[in-house]
């Protein structure tokens, strides 16, 4: 009986998830194919680093400037954090399915 309460609690844990989960379906279906884009490691690289110069001047210039709140303090505090995060959740798996890509094209190109 106790084994059968553990399973239930574990299962009640993950349907709590699940919405959550649900709502990040299409942004990781949507990165996982623009990975499929890339010809490279370089043109990876090169458009990460075109979006961080270009998003964040847009955001600061666009969202926090015409209505000042402490967001742009909270950003700028919080950035080595944001990286961090960025670097592991989006920048890393991104490389790994593009190399992955470039590896099983080469192999069935040769």
């Amino acid at each position: 009986m106790d084994d059968y309460s553990s399973v239930s609690r574990h299962y009640f844990h993950f349907s709590e998830l699940g919405p959550i989960l649900n709502s990040w379906t299409i942004p990781i279906l949507f990165v996982a194919i623009f990975c499929f884009l890339w010809s490279d490691v370089k043109d990876m690289l090169a458009s990460t680093i075109l979006t961080w110069v270009v998003a964040i001047p847009i955001w600061w210039y666009f969202v926090e400037r015409p209505k000042p709140s402490f967001g742009a303090e909270h950003f700028a505090a919080h950035l080595w954090l944001i990286i961090l995060i960025y670097m592991v959740f989006v920048f890393i798996p991104q490389l790994l399915i593009l190399v992955t890509r470039l590896r099983v094209m080469d192999y069935y190109w040769k």
